[in-house]
């Protein structure tokens, strides 16, 4: 059995043979949130190991691959390894300028439980206070996901907000819905 680690920016490798076999161990604490493939370094090539995962407060690939087959692809012997950002993850969420976030929109809505208990299977609200007229509240738009606040839909417009489209719903200071304007 021969073990080897290599470092690397943010990460280390680790490549223990046995019986003709190459297990490799993947470990790596990336700079930002996001997906991350791992590539095997070799004097003549690389090869993608695939996604790595969150494992105990780091991201972790294993893989058990023939040494022949590493030879074939010119990453015999193993030189390093590189965890490639393969998709950025958004830090925090949305976000709305000149807008907050609720964390409970079912409270604005005292007097009516149909809408408190729609508004609470949306986690992202934002809120704008519209002093005497009442309030705004919008979540982002995904025609993927069910529709936010269904009871008001007839209600609500889909506006371009900060680079994204929002479902946006008017409200009466008293949390009756309104027709939301142009």
């Amino acid at each position: 059995m021969e073990q080897r680690t290599i470092q690397f920016p943010r990460g280390r490798l680790t490549c223990t043979v046995r019986g003709g076999l190459a297990e490799l161990c993947l470990e790596v604490r990336p700079d930002r949130p996001g997906l991350y493939r791992g590539l095997l370094k070799g004097p003549r090539g690389q090869v993608d190991l695939g996604l790595l995962l969150p494992e105990g407060g780091c991201l972790r690939l294993g893989r058990t691959v023939p040494v022949a087959d590493l030879e074939r692809k010119g990453c015999w012997p193993v030189t390093g390894a590189e965890a490639v950002l393969a998709h950025a993850f958004r830090q925090g969420g949305p976000s709305l300028p000149g807008w907050q976030r609720v964390r409970d929109p079912a409270a604005r809505f005292p007097d009516d439980p149909v809408l408190a208990r729609a508004a609470a299977e949306e986690d992202r609200w934002f809120l704008c206070p519209k002093e005497e007229d009442g309030f705004l509240l919008a979540a982002p738009w995904d025609p993927r996901r069910s529709f936010p606040l269904v009871p008001a839909f007839c209600l609500a417009r889909v506006r371009e907000m900060a680079g994204r489209r929002w479902v946006v719903f008017r409200f009466s200071p008293e949390g009756r819905p309104m027709a939301e304007g142009p």
